[in-house]
């Protein structure tokens, strides 16, 4: 079977008149993959695997020739030829290559191939015989000769002595050349005898380079003088001394060596037996020095501490697009603040506030941060006063969303809409991205996580980086650090000098990231800034491989797990309700009527629900929830609840005029509403929902409908609303609570249809309806 290798960079070049020639006998390695040739068709090269597996290629002359001049073939010429018909040079060292020789060798090596070249190039002048009576008579000459080739560099007046001796040079130009002044060469060689070098070139000719390497490094008594006694009473004594936490000095360990020794040759002699050596500190370092490193730091430092300094030191990840990796992680900062604000407690009210932990006291913040290890850009951070699922979970939200309403609120210069579905979201082993509701998420917009192990932060180097720089750079310039211990800290008091709330540290993250960081040059982005080098990857086309999750994604992935009940008027959830055509047949149908149902706070214009074994979207009855936030909502029910502690049904026209209203007010929210962690839990959400909408209904009747008649509008009698009742009149009673006399009673029952007919139409209020004719 043939497999057509096609290549965009070979097909577009112009074709190559060169190439190279290929035998039976050679093999070939491209891209690490060895090939031998298997057959030739014009132009058309054949080459099959090496180890028989896999399929055969054909290549182009000019492919290969392209191939060649780029440095990725290997071409290895009779390599399976027997080693009596190869060239010389390949026999026997078709492998021997002079760069795996250390240095001792390689002066030795060269010291020899100077003499055979300048034995080589006597013979071929036909100056003398490669016999051991040639070669002794010539000693001197070969002498000069090796010398020439073991020069480094070749001057310039060794280039004119060459061209006078060979006549080269003019005449003129030859008497004024500068001779060499008196002296001896400064350059020496050690001559071997006539019939060492006799035997050499023999069998240089025969074998090739590798007959004139020796392998003197490999010769000498290489066992220790030591016996087995003194070497395992040596190796105990270092074990227990030297290969301790305690981490004693090798001057130590040789002084507790020779003690054990001293001891032991005691406990001989009393025996009667023969007294072991002792070691001295020579002996001692070198038993040390045939240990592994890596078993020596685990036992004087702990193995966290090996494996971190023993780790193989490259050139760090190879990330090549946007989103392609982003790390996240968690960081106390070190900074005493103010756990509360007064927009935010204008906003959301004590309740609230208690609820989620911003009660005032004076604390520390943690800061989750997630950030792209291509571009170095922030894309998420939240502030919480614990680490929890929920704000890792928001955190991601940031990430795949636009952030740019934040930057704008803090008033930031440049922009802050960077968002990516990340390929890989590498996080570290903390509970809160081990929790279910992180990684639900991260299953249902099928984001691909790697934790990292425990205890090694290089795993996350990146995002480690960026906390190191929030520390020297941000967190300097702010009253009420906390630094990272007492003795770094002294006498400063953190708590006494906290004057910055949850707003002013939410402000000056946000500005530091956004108009400080993102324009900071970076060493691994070649100086370049965040910033640029995002602009530069959009530029270049350089995009992140997906786009980002739709509204219904995030609502199954953010959204706030529940279960509701499905009535005749949809599902209800926090006072909003919820219906579809979908529903509809659902509750006409047999079975259950409790549904799993998915709700995102962020936008109250629809939920999700999981129907017949996939999830619809079912919308909200009225289009004004569309991209309402719960806490707006909440604000609103509170404020009607203001108005009106005991009522319960409500006209929308009057709830969604205390929207307007609301969103009014909110229109310029806090910096803190984003940037901290406001999520409520199941149980908070069960007590909101009990208290404030338990007993909260809207009312869906229009007051004005029309009439199919034309312009106008006739308005449908209903009972009295006390909200808009006008002044000076009275509420109506409540019904049943007064009963009617019995002459109301019979006037009512004397009255005819015909009459109230016309004192209705007579009493009703004109909209300039067209005159009705009776018949």
């Amino acid at each position: 079977m043939n497999a057509i290798v096609k290549t965009n960079a070979f097909t577009k070049l112009n074709p190559i008149k060169s190439g190279f020639r290929i035998e039976q006998t050679d093999r070939l390695t491209i891209q690490n993959k060895h090939f031998d040739w298997a057959g030739q068709s014009g132009d058309t090269i054949f080459l099959q695997p090496s180890n028989g597996q896999g399929m055969t290629e054909q290549f182009t002359m000019g492919m290969l020739s392209r191939l060649s001049a780029a440095g990725e073939i290997k071409h290895e010429v009779g390599f399976y030829l027997p080693d009596d018909l190869k060239p010389a040079p390949l026999a026997k060292g078709v492998s021997f290559q002079v760069s795996d020789l250390n240095v001792k060798q390689k002066t030795r090596f060269y010291g020899r191939y100077a003499q055979i070249m300048a034995i080589e190039d006597m013979v071929s002048e036909g100056l003398i015989l490669p016999c051991k009576k040639d070669i002794n008579a010539s000693l001197k000459e070969i002498e000069t000769r090796a010398v020439a080739y073991l020069k480094k560099e070749a001057t310039e007046r060794d280039l004119l002595d060459h061209a006078l001796e060979h006549q080269q040079l003019p005449e003129a130009v030859a008497k004024s050349v500068r001779k060499k002044r008196g002296g001896g060469s400064k350059d020496g060689i050690a001559l071997y005898s006539g019939d060492y070098l006799r035997k050499l070139y023999k069998n240089y000719q025969k074998y090739g380079l590798s007959a004139v390497a020796d392998t003197l490094s490999k010769s000498g008594n290489r066992h220790s003088g030591i016996r087995p006694a003194e070497q395992s009473l040596l190796m105990k004594t270092i074990r227990t001394s030297y290969m301790t936490l305690e981490r004693k000095t090798l001057k130590a360990t040789v002084v507790d060596v020779q003690r054990a020794f001293r001891h032991e040759n005691k406990r001989l002699v009393e025996e009667g037996e023969l007294p072991l050596r002792v070691p001295g500190r020579g002996a001692v370092r070198g038993a040390i020095k045939k240990i592994e490193p890596l078993r020596i730091m685990i036992a004087r430092h702990g193995r966290e501490y090996a494996i971190k300094k023993l780790r193989p030191v490259g050139k760090g990840l190879e990330v090549s697009r946007p989103g392609e990796r982003v790390e996240m992680d968690e960081w106390c900062i070190d900074l005493q603040s103010i756990i509360h604000s007064a927009n935010l407690r204008e906003f959301f009210g004590d309740e609230l506030l208690d609820l989620i932990g911003l009660n005032g006291d004076t604390a520390r913040w943690w800061l989750v941060l997630a950030i792209d290890c291509r571009t170095k850009v922030i894309l998420g951070m939240k502030l919480t006063r614990n680490p929890c699922a929920s704000a890792a979970q928001e955190c991601l939200r940031m990430v795949v969303s636009d952030k740019g309403a934040w930057a704008d609120a803090s008033g930031a210069l440049t922009p802050w809409s960077m968002a990516v579905k990340p390929e890989l979201m590498v996080t570290d082993n903390g509970p809160a991205f081990k929790s279910g509701a992180f990684t639900h998420c991260c299953l249902d917009m099928r984001i691909p996580t790697l934790r990292t192990h425990a205890g090694v932060p290089g795993m996350r180097g990146i995002g480690e980086r960026i906390f190191g720089t929030l520390s020297t750079d941000l967190m300097p310039r702010l009253v009420g650090r906390t630094f990272s211990n007492s003795i770094e800290r002294g006498d400063y008091k953190s708590e006494l000098r906290a004057c910055l709330d949850a707003e002013d540290v939410a402000f000056i993250l946000v500005r530091w990231v956004v108009d400080i960081y993102h324009n900071s040059p970076h060493s691994s982005l070649g100086g370049r800034t965040p910033l640029e080098q995002w602009d530069a990857d959009m530029e270049d086309g350089n995009y992140p491989l997906s786009g980002l999750p739709d509204v219904a994604t995030k609502r199954l992935a953010f959204g706030k797990r529940i279960e509701c009940t499905v009535s005749q008027q949809g599902i209800v959830v926090m006072g909003v309700r919820y219906h579809s055509p979908e529903l509809g047949m659902y509750f006409m149908g047999l079975g259950s009527k409790r549904v799993d149902v998915r709700w995102d706070p962020e936008n109250l214009g629809a939920v999700s629900v999981y129907l017949e074994g996939a999830w619809q979207v079912v919308p909200s009855v009225h289009d004004r929830f569309v991209g309402m936030h719960f806490h707006d909502w909440m604000k609103v029910r509170r404020a009607l609840r203001a108005k009106s502690a005991s009522r319960k049904i409500w006209n929308q026209e009057i709830v969604f005029n205390a929207i307007d209203q609301i969103e009014d007010l909110v229109k310029d929210r806090s910096m803190a509403f984003g940037i901290i962690d406001t999520t409520i839990s199941d149980e908070q959400f069960s007590k909101i929902q009990a208290d404030l909408f338990s007993s909260f209904r809207m009312d869906d009747t229009p007051r004005l409908k029309a009439d199919g008649n034309g312009l106008g509008r006739a308005i449908t009698p209903r009972a009295p609303d006390p909200d808009i009742a006008p002044s000076g009149s009275k509420a109506p009673a409540k019904a049943g609570s007064v009963k009617p006399s019995p002459d109301v009673e019979k006037r009512a029952k004397a009255t005819s249809p015909a009459d109230t007919l016309h004192k209705r139409r007579a009493a009703a209020p004109k909209f300039g309806l067209p005159p009705k004719h009776e018949d």
